[in-house]
């Protein structure tokens, strides 16, 4: 799997870890922690769909343009995931530990599979 299609193909399964741990923090936990999670999730599943399709453009212009714009996006992002933090962290049907790790849940996903593809490669 080359690098440009790990991170489209790592969606799906994002959402399928998003579920299943909503789920079981929900069930297990509380129902704050599940809608917690949920949020964060859906949150970095946003942000990372932005980042995808910005990169395309950041690629196609100038060198001087393409820093600009993608100082930008990397600050917008920054900028709503601490609003997003700041939300659950001033709402009481909010857990905002749950919503920080949910903001991590792509990263999580998306190494764990770098991580078998060179455990499958090697074998």
């Amino acid at each position: 799997m080359e690098n440009k299609d790990a991170f489209i193909k790592v969606f799906p399964f994002v959402w399928i870890y998003t579920a299943i741990v909503g789920a079981i923090l929900w069930i297990f936990v509380n129902q704050e922690w599940g809608i917690s999670f949920i949020l964060g999730s859906v949150t970095s599943l946003m942000t990372m769909s932005m980042l995808y399709k910005n990169s395309k453009k950041v690629l196609e212009s100038d060198v001087a343009s393409a820093q600009r714009m993608a100082y930008k996006n990397y600050a917008f992002r920054l900028a709503f995931y601490a609003l997003i933090l700041v939300i659950s962290a001033m709402l009481d049907s909010f857990e905002i530990l749950a919503t920080a790790i949910g903001l991590f849940s792509f990263k999580i996903v998306l190494y764990t599979s770098f991580f078998f593809e060179k455990r499958v490669d090697k074998i």
